[in-house]
């Protein structure tokens, strides 16, 4: 049956679901605008500055593995107090980018720290470049070795320029086009896409000069150097001071959070490709919170986290991830959870899947038969002992049979065959099987011929192109629809 072996060999479509978590927060003081970069080669965040009482230039990094903040103490001269600023790494040099900032006044400084040698070290002083400036955004574009820097404002008013460091010469050059230009804003962020060598920016402030809040989405083509609106239907609202990170993972914008009409708590992801928004829908969203910091974090599970903020009028050293919920294990055939069967056909839903592989459980390898870092599907070895077990962190209990049936079935006239796995067809039970209540006609019931796993069953039931049937084998049951070609 050609759609039973694509469910063997290939994933089925399910979308996984995201949630957020609040780490643990022992270690920096509640702050707003305090930023966040992120190192895979030591998978730690790091957090510069903000403000809490007053402007700070702490620096801190967090380790995702053991979920722990630690305050750094790098030797030598380092940046002034601010908040507001923009923080990037650099991954060529393995060091953190800073730049621009406001405390008692704007800085327009450029200031590198060096992880392995816990130094900062100033590359460019204020004026050497853009104008001083608070609530810019910026990215580093790692194809060129830059830092590129649009927008923000002073107390002289608010800019449309963009502006690129040289990370190798430590200096700038003016790349803003002559026009098409987004309006002048602030209290924005900005993603780099590499897939598409293209930086885009989203929302902000435009006082003075247009809406405020705003809600448009524009992308600066890094081949052509021009800038272009991207429109779509369906947009979140407008809005300032939210939180925004690029997941390069599944190549998405992440939005959550933020100040318009509302202080908000939703979430949006904008896909570049199909050139769509879409709100998530996630369970038990985290409460409503504006000038917050995101960063995508490539482990453990691709997740996107988001620091500090106001929430209902109080600062937050909150860090939250939002990531796939932990790995689903369904039977393959129903796509149910719950207790399986050994011999069982399971499908494991996840992100971050380990590769192919021994897949062991109970001391028994199952059988992988596909496998990508969101879903496996894979046969229970028919000897696993019944128990309770983990399976990838998930608790799972082997019970002697949790049947399931596969949701097409075969028909000839009134002759049906289904096909069920986690029927532990080895050790014989009674079978029947209902229609709407009324018992069919059982003609065979046994394993599928070169197929381990699953069991066939031929039944005799009425014409229909879809049936929900109850199928009991012991004291075990399942009820499915099931559609019959």
């Amino acid at each position: 049956m050609r759609s039973l072996v694509l469910l063997l060999c290939a994933p089925l479509l399910f979308a996984q679901q995201l949630q957020f978590t609040t780490l643990p927060s022992t270690g920096p003081s509640p702050r707003f605008d305090g930023t966040i970069a992120y190192d895979p080669a030591a998978n730690q965040i790091y957090l510069f500055g903000g403000e809490d009482t007053v402007a700070r230039n702490d620096l801190w990094s967090f380790s995702v593995e053991s979920n722990q903040w630690r305050q750094l103490s790098p030797s030598g001269p380092k940046p002034d107090p601010r908040f507001g600023h923009t923080l990037n790494f650099d991954p060529l040099r393995r060091r953190l980018i800073v730049f621009g900032g406001q405390a008692s006044g704007f800085f327009s400084d450029v200031w590198a720290y060096d992880i392995a040698s816990n130094t900062w070290t100033r590359l460019a002083d204020n004026g050497a470049g853009p104008s001083r400036r608070y609530g810019h955004s910026a990215i580093l574009d790692t194809g060129r070795n830059r830092l590129v820097v649009s927008h923000g404002f002073t107390d002289r008013g608010r800019f449309d320029d963009t502006f690129a460091f040289d990370l190798t010469s430590n200096r700038w050059t003016d790349i803003s086009p002559s026009s098409g230009r987004p309006l002048r804003r602030c209290l924005h962020h900005a993603v780099f896409d590499k897939a598409g060598d293209q930086m885009f920016i989203y929302g902000g402030c435009a006082s003075g000069f247009g809406p405020c809040p705003l809600g448009d989405l524009w992308s600066l083509d890094f081949r052509t150097g021009k800038w272009s609106e991207v429109r779509s239907a369906v947009t979140p609202p407008a809005r300032f001071h939210y939180g925004l990170a690029f997941d390069e993972a599944r190549r998405r914008l992440v939005l959550h959070g933020g100040s318009g009409a509302a202080v908000f708590n939703d979430t949006w992801e904008f896909n570049p490709t199909l050139q769509t928004w879409s709100q998530l829908a996630i369970p038990a969203p985290p409460a409503p919170r504006l000038r917050l910091q995101g960063v995508y974090a490539s482990a453990p599970a691709d997740s996107i986290c988001f620091f500090g903020g106001t929430k209902e009028s109080s600062k937050t050293a909150d860090l939250l991830s939002l990531a796939p919920a932990r790995p689903a294990i369904v039977n393959a055939f129903s796509q149910s959870p719950g207790p399986v069967a050994p011999g069982t056909l399971i499908s494991i839903y996840g992100n971050s899947l380990p590769p192919t592989g021994p897949l062991a459980l109970a001391g028994r390898n199952a059988e992988v038969l596909f496998a990508s870092p969101s879903q496996i599907n894979a046969r229970l070895s028919p000897d696993t002992p019944l128990g309770r077990y983990s399976l990838l962190g998930v608790p799972l209990t082997v019970v002697e049979r949790a049947p399931g049936l596969f949701p097409t079935g075969l028909r000839f006239d009134d002759i049906v065959v289904l096909f069920v796995t986690g029927a532990n067809e080895s050790i014989p039970a009674p079978i029947s099987l209902t229609v709407a209540g009324v018992e069919a006609e059982l003609l065979f019931a046994g394993p599928m011929p070169g197929v381990p796993g699953v069991m066939q069953i031929n039944a005799r039931i009425p014409l229909l192109p879809e049936a929900e049937l109850t199928l009991r084998i012991g004291s075990a049951q399942t009820t499915n629809k099931v559609t019959f070609q």
